[in-house]
């Protein structure tokens, strides 16, 4: 504790120091001394970036994989960041994901310049939660997503090739090897691992170009390999119970990220049907990165294009779609929620904004702001016991919960720095799920060798 005449002493030294930097105490030096005693996370890092298209840009290019600036993603010398940008772009090239945009010199000249680590982090008000986390799966996997169901919460891991069921009170691990159509050794790319309401477990494979689905409770695989080879198979379309979507027929439906067009499935045949939307001209197509689908009430299909800056539906009675632009340029539409009014919640991952967008009206009602600077949403999900929302604090290690009529944020921290989520599940009995979903999953800094499943439990109101 600081007191008299030392706090006087530094709040003068703190002022001087604000004014010969020529930056914003409110994201570089904050008065309050509990920030002092915060470590500096990916968002405060990102708050110092100056505001404009190139910093939208190195989010979007970087920010779908892992955090930037702390704990471990910083350079300081041109060369290192020369070197460390290279090295992504050779990544971003092997996995075919054309995230980075940007120039390499260019933009090493621009972090060079640009990028800068804060003393120490700030301070925000949390809500209190028990956190339990379950390590399941190797530390050398990576675990995009999870989902809970018969007990136990899932994952699978997008280059191992296993599925690990991780029991909820126990936290005993059960694992099974994924029947993926790839040579060996080579990733079958698990990435979206979700339910349906019989609670059957089913997952997307990238690299495989397959869906499979699992049968927890007999413990069987069925595989479904008829998609269009370099699609890259991304997210089933969600509704607004946050279970995969399933039409009037029980077919469900998946987004490409390669391609411009939406998927149906029929479960029972295996059938595949593509549905195009609206060609993107301001980009090759692979690059669009058609993202995240959810279904309204009446069956249509609402989803965004992160990189083509766009929100779209298709009508799959008609089989046509439209698309209209965001608002702003390059805000990087992600992984949106739809709530039981048909509205919809699109997080901003480029802005740390949130856009609510009614698909009655077809207009934006509302842009509302994280209460972090710097953060990037990385996805939103609706609690169907509550109907709140879920958003994942992507760069600030936390969850955020929304209440959608009063647009209160409730800040929950969560124990790791590096503490990158894309989704968030539930149980009835309150709990909130995630698991730590970094690429690398070693940018996470944990202390056991393994990836994590991670319970929250709010605690008071």
């Amino acid at each position: 504790m600081i007191h008299g005449f030392t706090r006087v002493r530094l709040g003068f030294f703190l002022l001087f120091l604000f004014l010969i930097s020529g930056c914003s105490e409110k994201f570089i030096y904050p008065q309050d001394e509990r920030s002092q005693a915060e470590p500096v996370r990916s968002a405060d890092w990102i708050a110092m970036l100056p505001e404009g298209e190139t910093r939208r840009q190195v989010i979007l290019g970087c920010t779908p994989c892992h955090q930037m600036g702390p704990p471990v993603a910083y350079r300081k010398t041109l060369e290192e960041w020369r070197e460390v940008i290279a090295r992504m772009k050779k990544t971003d090239d092997s996995l075919e994901l054309n995230l980075i945009r940007l120039d390499t010199e260019e933009l090493a000249q621009w972090l060079t310049a640009n990028a800068k680590m804060p003393r120490h982090g700030r301070y925000f008000e949390t809500a209190k939660a028990d956190i339990r986390e379950y390590p399941a799966g190797v530390k050398t996997g990576f675990y995009h997503d999870m989902t809970v169901t018969a007990g136990k919460a899932w994952t699978a891991d997008y280059f191992g090739n296993k599925l690990y069921g991780t029991d909820i009170e126990s936290g005993a691990v059960e694992s099974f090897d994924i029947p993926v159509t790839v040579e060996p050794g080579k990733p079958g790319g698990a990435h979206q691992i979700d339910t349906t309401r019989d609670g059957m477990i089913w997952m997307t494979f990238t690299k495989s170009e397959q869906v499979i689905r699992f049968d927890p409770g007999k413990k069987e695989f069925k595989v479904y390999s008829e998609f269009q080879k370099g699609a890259n198979i991304q997210y089933f379309v969600m509704d607004a119970e946050r279970y995969i979507h399933e039409d009037a027929d029980g077919h469900i439906w998946m987004t490409n990220f390669s391609r411009e067009f939406l998927t149906r499935l029929d479960p029972k045949t295996g059938k595949v049907s593509n549905f195009t939307t609206p060609r993107t001209t301001s980009l090759p197509e692979k690059g669009v990165h058609l993202y995240a689908a959810v279904a309204d009430s009446q069956g249509n299909l609402w989803y965004t294009e992160t990189h083509g800056n766009r929100l779209g539906m298709l009508d799959p009675k008609t089989g046509t779609a439209w698309e209209q632009d965001m608002e702003q340029k390059s805000v990087g539409p992600k992984r949106l929620a739809i709530d039981k009014d048909d509205v919809l919640w699109i997080p901003e991952l480029a802005t740390g904004k949130i856009t609510i967008y009614d698909t009655k009206k077809r207009k934006v009602t509302d842009r509302i702001a994280l209460p972090i600077p710097g953060d990037f949403p990385y996805g939103i999900r609706r609690n169907r016991y509550t109907g709140d929302f879920w958003i994942t604090g992507s760069g600030s290690d936390s969850l955020y919960r929304l209440e959608p009529k009063t647009r209160k944020f409730t800040i929950y921290r969560l124990p790791r720095r590096g503490a990158y989520t894309r989704t968030v599940s539930f149980t009835e009995n309150g709990d909130i799920w995630t698991n730590y979903a970094s690429f690398p999953n070693a940018h996470t800094q944990m202390p056991f060798d393994a990836s994590a499943v991670v319970r929250l439990r709010p605690q008071g109101k």
